[in-house]
């Protein structure tokens, strides 16, 4: 399963501080830089349409954050997106085919018809604010050695739980449930970007790679990449 299915499950989808008051119930709306990480996630996607729970799949992927841009990539190497945000505040987005050396672009001005918005804060830590004041703060703890929030409530009909690291605005763990499944995101390893090991992938070799406008995709049917692609997504490219 591509990164970019990974991503819509989940977003459509040291000491600690025992002073509750430090841990306000409500996500401040304040634009503080976010630090410069490399995360390495793993998630686990069960089914309940069968008498026994089912196992869909379990796979981890690479989170890369920047403050005007986020990287992803599976952990194969195969795909990846990008997303970088403009000085003007708008969203540029890539799919990344690194196999290929390939880059599908969706400018701003077609995300509409895309049926795209993307939400910068969702997008930097996988939950929206109001996702996370939806959601009742229940205690602290401490996980990776990092202060957590756990988070409970229910949103568009699936029990949410969350561990939310508010220093770092990442999820430590997500987990929704609903009567048909179960999905589980887990954060397995967090680091300082510039000491990290697994790297994004550089701009400059994106530039180096084939780019095409998601735009064009109509007139380019029998281009052999678009063919291919759109036969692995089902025969229509979103």
């Amino acid at each position: 399963m591509k990164i970019s299915d990974f991503l819509k499950i989940v977003m459509a989808v040291g000491f600690i501080t025992f002073s509750l008051p430090v841990f306000a119930d409500t996500v401040s709306d304040s634009d503080q830089p976010l630090s410069e990480v490399a995360c390495r996630y793993e998630m686990k996607v069960t089914s309940f349409s069968t008498p026994k729970p089912k196992a869909l799949f379990t796979t981890a992927w690479f989170f890369w954050r920047k403050p005007n841009m986020i990287q992803t990539q599976d952990a194969d190497g195969d795909h990846g997106e990008i997303w970088e945000r403009t000085a003007n505040g708008s969203i540029q987005y890539r799919k990344l085919y690194h196999i290929d050396k390939t880059a599908v672009e969706y400018m701003p001005t077609d995300m509409p018809a895309n049926n795209m918005k993307f939400d910068w804060f969702k997008l930097s830590g996988m939950l929206s604010k109001e996702e996370l004041n939806t959601l009742k703060l229940i205690k602290i703890k401490s996980v990776l050695g990092r202060n957590a929030e756990l988070r409970k409530g229910n949103i568009n009909g699936q029990a949410l739980e969350v561990l939310w690291l508010p220093n770092e605005n990442l999820p430590a763990s997500i987990i929704r449930k609903d009567k048909k499944s179960r999905m589980e995101l887990r954060l397995i390893d967090i680091t300082p970007l510039s000491v990290s090991a697994k790297k994004p992938v550089a701009l400059e070799e994106i530039s180096d790679y084939r780019h095409i406008d998601a735009a064009d995709f109509g007139d380019m049917e029998n281009d052999p990449f678009v063919k291919k692609l759109m036969s692995a997504e089902g025969h229509h490219h979103h």
